[in-house]
């Protein structure tokens, strides 16, 4: 029982971040709302707890099909979805990637 508590809280803090993040995303429709793109975030992150340590590309076919089945009527189709979905999975994996506007500037090098 404690687990799944501990995981409800993991996939809403998930939620809560991606929903303050995704406006300021470069692959973000800005005609459309947060709501289409939450069940590719959520196959994002979801997918990265079942297969950490495993390469995204690897397992990118389970998680195209995990996306059809989680979201099988979102006018998101998996081209446009894949994007939040590897942004989720590189933030649950430590990536930093270029699509992280508070990544910063590296200086002094």
């Amino acid at each position: 029982m404690k687990e799944d508590q501990g995981n409800a809280e993991a996939v809403n803090r998930e939620d809560a971040y991606w929903r303050e993040q995704h406006a300021k995303q470069s692959y973000a429709d800005q005609t459309l709302p947060y709501e289409h793109y939450a069940p590719a975030y959520r196959v994002g992150y979801e997918g990265y707890a079942r297969h950490s340590g495993k390469p995204f590309e690897e397992i990118e076919t389970d998680l195209a099909l995990n996306y059809e089945k989680a979201a099988p009527e979102s006018p998101l189709p998996w081209d446009l979805a894949r994007p939040a979905i590897k942004a989720a999975w590189d933030k649950m994996s430590g990536v930093v990637g270029p699509r992280d506007p508070d990544r910063g500037v590296r200086t002094g090098m």
